[in-house]
C-alpha cells in the first residue's frame, strides 16, 4: 500500500526534486491538457493530472492510490552513461519498470496454472519449484500477464484488482456514468460524467474488469493513443470485445461497449478477482445468450460417466472450491459449479480414472449436476458405506471377477466375515 499520495499545484512542480515522485502524485492544474511530464526520471503510472475544482474526480483518485500495493522497481541499465551523468557521480543507469508483483497465497501455478508465463511476449516470467518468478529488466509493462491471470495473483501500478476495484466503485458513487480505459502515455483530459482508469497497457484489461465496469457504467470504452504501438493492446482489447459480445448481449461501436438494459443490481466490488466477476456476471444474466463463452475464462468440466468412480478427490482437490457433493433425492450427487472454476486442471490431472476434461463453457451461475450414483448398504448389518460407483471401480482396478459378497460389506462386517471365512477353511470336523 502506498505510503502518501501527493496532491501538488501545478505551480509547485518546479520545487519537486528529479526523480521525487515513488509514491504516487496528482497534479491540480488550470488547464491539465498542456501540463507536461517534468520529472524526466518519474514513472508516468505515479503522476496524475486533474483540473482544479474538480473535487469529485480528485477523490476517486485519491481513494484509488491510497490502496495501491505496487510501485514502479529501479533497475540498472546496462547503456552507457552520458558526460552529464558522470560528472554528477553516477556510477550507472537506472530507470523504473512497473514490472508485475506476484502475491503467492492468490497464486495457483502450485495446482498447474501457466497461463500467466504461456502469455507473457517478453519471457519475463518463469515458473519454478511451482512459484512464479518475475526478472524486471525483461519486463516491457503490457501487463498481459496481469489480464490472463485468473485468480489477480499478479498486479503492477495501476493494474491490480484492489486499486481498480476502488476505483470503479467510488467513480459509480461520485455519478461517474461513463469509463474509459486508456494508458499511461495517453494526456487527453476526461470530461463530463466520463472516469479515465489509466493503465500501463490496455492489454491489462482482462474480461473480469470489463464485465465489472459494465455492471456499474452505462458506457465503457477503450483508446490507445499510439495505434502503432509495439504492445498490442489493441489488437487484445479487440479479441476480448468481441468475445464479450458472443455470449452476452452488449452494442459494440468500434472500442465502445454499452449494455442495453442496466442490470437491476450493481455489485461493490471487493477485490478478489474470480468472487467479484463471479457477481459481475450475475448481474449480468438478464442479458447472456447462452453461447459459449470463448477467451473468458468460463470453463465446463467434462465427466465421463462410465469411468467415473465418485471417489470425491476433484472435489476435495479443487483450490477453487468448483465442486461438491451433495445428496439429491436419495442419490450422491457430484455438481460443478462454472463461475468457480478458473480451468487450472488440477482435478484432471488428479482423478485417477482420468474421466474429466476441461473445455470453454457456457456462462450459468448455478450448480450443474454431473454425476449421480447410490448408495450402498452393508448386507450384514445394514449399515450405508461405500457407493455403488466406486465399488465397481474398485472391481476394475483389483481385477476381482465375479460378484464376491465381503465386497459389499463394511469394514466392520468384512473383518467378521473373513475371520468366519477363514476359521471355516481351517476347522477339522470332529470323529
Amino acid at each position: 500500500m502506498s505510503e502518501r499520495v501527493r496532491v501538488i499545484n501545478e505551480e509547485d512542480l518546479g520545487k519537486l526534486k528529479e526523480g521525487g515522485n515513488a509514491s504516487p502524485m496528482v497534479i491540480v492544474a488550470n488547464q491539465p491538457e498542456i501540463v507536461s511530464r517534468r520529472l524526466k526520471s518519474s514513472h508516468p503510472i505515479n503522476l496524475y493530472v486533474v483540473k482544479r475544482g474538480d473535487e469529485k474526480r480528485l477523490s476517486v483518485l485519491i481513494a484509488q492510490l491510497r490502496v495501491r500495493r505496487v510501485n514502479p522497481v529501479p533497475i540498472t541499465e546496462d547503456n552507457a552513461l552520458t558526460r552529464r551523468e558522470f560528472l554528477m557521480g553516477r556510477l550507472s543507469k537506472v530507470k523504473l519498470v512497473n514490472a508485475p508483483v506476484v502475491f503467492s497465497e492468490s497464486c495457483i501455478a502450485r495446482y498447474g496454472c501457466t497461463r500467466c508465463v504461456d502469455s507473457c511476449p517478453s519471457g519475463a516470467l518463469t515458473i519454478k519449484d511451482k512459484s512464479v518468478n518475475v526478472n524486471p529488466s525483461k519486463c516491457i509493462e503490457c501487463g498481459v500477464c496481469v489480464s490472463e491471470c485468473p485468480t489477480g495473483a499478479l498486479a503492477m501500478a495501476g493494474a491490480d484488482d484492489e486499486e481498480y476495484t476502488v476505483a470503479i466503485n467510488e467513480a459509480s458513487r461520485a455519478g461517474f456514468r461513463r469509463l474509459r480505459f486508456t494508458c499511461i502515455y495517453d494526456e487527453s483530459p476526461s470530461s463530463g460524467d466520463e472516469f479515465t482508469y489509466k493503465l500501463p497497457c490496455i492489454a491489462s484489461v482482462g474480461p473480469e474488469w470489463l464485465t465489472m465496469a459494465l455492471t456499474l457504467f452505462n458506457e465503457v470504452s477503450f483508446t490507445c493513443p499510439d495505434e502503432s504501438c509495439k504492445l498490442k493492446g489493441l489488437d487484445k482489447v479487440r479479441g476480448l470485445i468481441d468475445n464479450l459480445a458472443k455470449v452476452i448481449n452488449v452494442e459494440v461501436n468500434g472500442l465502445t461497449i454499452k449494455v442495453p438494459k442496466e442490470p437491476e443490481n450493481h455489485p461493490t466490488y471487493v477485490g478478489l478477482r474470480r468472487s467479484d466477476y463471479s457477481n459481475a456476471l450475475k448481474a449480468m444474466k438478464h442479458i447472456y445468450k447462452g453461447e459459449v463463452a470463448q477467451g473468458l475464462k468460463i470453463f465446463d468440466v467434462k465427466v465421463d460417466n462410465d469411468k467415473c468412480s465418485f471417489c470425491g478427490v476433484c472435489f476435495a482437490k479443487c483450490p477453487l472450491k468448483a465442486f461438491d457433493v451433495d445428496n439429491t433425492q436419495g442419490l450422491p450427487t457430484l455438481k460443478f459449479n462454472p463461475l468457480k472454476c478458473v480451468g487450472c486442471g488440477y482435478c484432471v490431472n488428479a482423478c485417477p480414472e482420468k474421466a474429466m476434461n476441461i473445455e470453454p463453457g457456457v456462462i450459468n451461475d448455478e450448480w450443474v449436476v454431473k454425476v449421480k450414483d447410490e448408495v450402498v448398504r452393508c448386507r450384514m448389518c445394514g449399515k450405508p458405506f461405500d457407493t455403488l460407483r466406486h465399488i465397481k471401480a474398485t472391481k476394475a482396478r483389483l481385477g476381482i471377477k465375479g460378484d464376491p459378497e465381503w465386497l459389499y460389506l463394511c469394514p466392520d462386517c468384512r473383518r467378521y466375515y473373513t475371520a468366519k471365512q477363514m476359521l471355516k477353511a481351517n476347522l477339522k470336523p470332529l470323529n
